[in-house]
């Protein structure tokens, strides 16, 4: 077998538009191929997953996208959406998923080469994930946050409910998801307008300055164009 071998399929040559590239920018439900499932802790001892992938060619990570225990040990509900990750892959009842092994990935500040503690099993692993927005103010600025919601087998959509019950109706909830996979969540009083114009800024280089927020603090949503 040589070195490269040549493809030209559509999928593999096709174009991709300039509406935020590969780089998932939005709430929604994206195809991806994990490269690395990464355990990681806080300063005051939380264990947390970190998800690298890889979307329509181009590596990125969501940090802390499952957060496995809380400050004192006990489990945090990112335990259960990692379980969900773990039918997906199949892995039955009972299967004990190994200690993490180091592994060198450039996931440093410009790339940087860093050692992290890898969960080996999910290695390129397709998958789809649906991610929400969230935008709350910390420390007097805006902050937002990358929520994992659910993930969905690749091949049929199936959700791990879906799986351990055999239903007739594999992907049901997908389609359920899919229906509100664009809204956002505003937290802090802070508004749509209020995203909308430090994104504007934060493209522009400009500064931002601690925020008040204009809203009234109670939870509301927005969808995308």
């Amino acid at each position: 077998m040589g070195f490269f071998t040549v493809k030209t399929d559509e999928e593999t040559v096709r174009d991709y538009s300039g509406d935020g590239g590969a780089y998932i920018s939005k709430s929604g439900i994206y195809e991806i191929v994990i490269k690395s499932v990464i355990v990681d802790k806080t300063q005051n001892g939380s264990e947390f997953l970190n998800l690298w992938f890889e979307h329509q060619g181009q590596d990125q990570i969501i940090f802390q996208a499952m957060r496995l225990t809380n400050n004192d040990g006990s489990a945090n509900l990112g335990a259960k959406l990692f379980n969900k990750l773990c039918v997906i892959a199949e892995f039955g009842e009972g299967t004990e998923i190994q200690d993490p092994t180091p592994r060198m990935l450039p996931i440093g500040k410009g790339g940087e080469e860093k050692e992290c503690m890898v969960l080996t099993e999910f290695d390129d692993m397709p998958v789809k994930i649906r991610v929400q927005f969230e935008y709350r103010i910390y420390e007097g600025k805006i902050q937002e946050n990358k929520i994992v919601r659910n993930f969905f087998r690749f091949t049929d959509n199936a959700t791990a409910s879906e799986i351990v019950n055999n239903s007739e109706d594999m992907g049901k909830q997908y389609e359920k998801e899919a229906e509100m996979a664009d809204k956002v969540t505003y937290k802090d009083g802070l508004t749509e307008e209020d995203v909308q114009q430090w994104l504007k800024d934060r493209r522009s280089g400009k500064k931002e300055a601690e925020k008040k927020p204009s809203g009234t603090g109670r939870r509301s949503f927005g969808r995308k164009a």
